[in-house]
């Protein structure tokens, strides 16, 4: 039965679960609980730590002394890290407890395709708790969606390709993407190691080919340093890149599919000059050719959102993993009830 005003709970209390908090709040949904991990946050009060001028009456907890199965949550926002792996005691102890969970990490759009050891003990976890489990945020509807619904008037696809852009340029992103190293610190750090980024955005391709019914026979991925021939402002470093200094990073990831259709995605996350914007395309190659291009203008909101405007969509799924391509396109809300 669809709850019109769910009962959340936000398991880690950063800046998308401040956010959602506030979003939640906004639409008159009731935070059960909110949780992170021991710290200075224990104790303070979710609204006035996200800025609120009020008090939402919602004292955050430590993580590790919860009894989960006590907090009347339809739903866990799962805010932390992108891998599944570091969030699986979260999700052990939520799923568990018959919570539903939303998780705003990149390798939970797509668990099978990203960790399918990971993806069986969730997906076992929820069906055993008769919940649901789903990765989104904001590559729901600028990445993913958009590359799907791109597709939709061919009539065949040889090829697709997806192109981005987003400034970089505060800590701690700096360090994530190398701006400021050499290039061959840039080799050592970031194109030799997976890091924090290695494996995380050739989900978006990988995701949007099987959605689209394409059987992937193999997925590739490399990091490149993103350069300039003249100095370009940091305002992080407060100080300008020289030519030849790394302004950020480029990730390019190959799909192949046993159907012989084939994927490639170039992300950039670097610098920007002056004029440029965050932007998403992808070009689907095809009977006939289709474009789509967006813009993001406040990605933290816009990510925030797309967790809030899938609750209803998760808590009405089947138990166990539903991606949010099984789930349908995002919908717009009015009057705090989605449309």
């Amino acid at each position: 039965m669809r709850a019109e005003k769910p009962r959340l709970l936000i398991y880690g209390t950063g800046r998308h679960g401040q956010e959602t908090a506030l979003l939640a709040a906004e639409l008159g949904w009731r935070i059960a609980a909110a949780c992170n991990r021991a710290g200075p946050k224990i104790g303070q009060d979710l609204g006035l730590l996200a800025g609120r001028e009020k008090p939402l009456g919602v004292p955050i907890a430590d993580c590790d002394a919860l009894d989960f199965s006590t907090i009347q949550a339809d739903l866990a926002i799962v805010a932390m890290t992108d891998r599944l792996e570091h969030n699986m005691l979260a999700y052990e102890r939520l799923l568990s407890a018959g919570i539903n969970v939303i998780c705003h990490g990149s390798e939970s759009y797509f668990p099978q395709g990203t960790n399918p050891d990971a993806a069986a003990r969730i997906d076992a976890l929820a069906k055993a708790g008769g919940v649901t489990f789903t990765g989104t945020g904001v590559w729901d509807h600028s990445r993913i969606w958009a590359g799907i619904l791109a597709a939709g008037p061919c009539k065949s696809i040889t090829r697709l390709v997806h192109k981005s852009r987003t400034l970089i340029h505060i800590h701690p992103y700096i360090d994530l993407v190398g701006i400021g190293l050499s290039q061959s610190d840039f080799k050592a750090q970031i194109t030799d190691k997976p890091g924090p980024l290695g494996g995380l955005y050739r989900t978006i391709p990988n995701i949007v080919m099987h959605a689209l019914g394409f059987t992937i026979a193999q997925v590739t991925e490399r990091r490149e340093p993103v350069l300039y021939d003249r100095p370009i402002y940091c305002l992080g470093l407060d100080r300008d890149i020289p030519p030849g200094e790394c302004a950020g990073t480029r990730i390019i990831a190959e799909i192949e599919s046993k159907e012989g259709v084939s994927a490639r995605a170039e992300i950039e996350l670097r610098l920007f000059e002056e004029g440029e914007v965050d932007n998403m395309q992808w070009h689907i190659e095809g009977d006939p050719h289709s474009d789509v291009l967006m813009t993001r203008h406040d990605s933290l909101r816009t990510s925030s959102m797309c967790m809030i405007g899938r609750v209803h969509d998760v808590i009405a799924a089947p138990p166990g993993i539903q991606l949010i391509t099984q789930l349908g396109p995002l919908k717009a809300f009015a009057g705090g009830t989605a449309l």
